[in-house]
């Protein structure tokens, strides 16, 4: 696999796709506050939260995902899962024929995201 940067026009696409979903990314940001709070122990009793949270943010970036799907239609959109809620990232990998670009999203500030295209 190739990685590639994507050419202005999809990245202004991807930009202004993110820029409209600023609302979930706030949220996804908030899912994160919400984990950091959980207390976690080895009784298994932070679990039904961290299921609950995990189904949320899943829904919140599978939205965004699907939102920016619309729009770059000639691409394959690929999310890939943190490791823990409170990494507040969305690592994206977009698909067109043969090439291949990563994206990062970082949303951890209420109100705003820095994008970063890795190649």
């Amino acid at each position: 696999m190739v990685l590639n940067m994507l050419n202005e026009e999809e990245y202004d696409l991807l930009k202004n796709s993110f820029t409209e979903s600023q609302r979930l990314f706030d949220k996804l940001n908030r899912v994160g506050n919400q984990y950091e709070e959980i207390e976690h122990d080895e009784s298994g009793y932070s679990m039904d939260d961290e299921e609950v949270l995990d189904r949320h943010w899943l829904k919140l970036s599978s939205k965004i995902v699907d939102k920016l799907g619309d729009i770059l239609i000639d691409h394959s959109i690929g999310l890939l899962k943190n490791a823990r809620l409170d990494i507040r990232e969305l690592t994206l990998t977009l698909k067109n024929k043969e090439e291949t670009s990563k994206v990062v999203v970082d949303y951890s500030e209420d109100g705003a995201i820095s994008i970063t295209q890795i190649s």
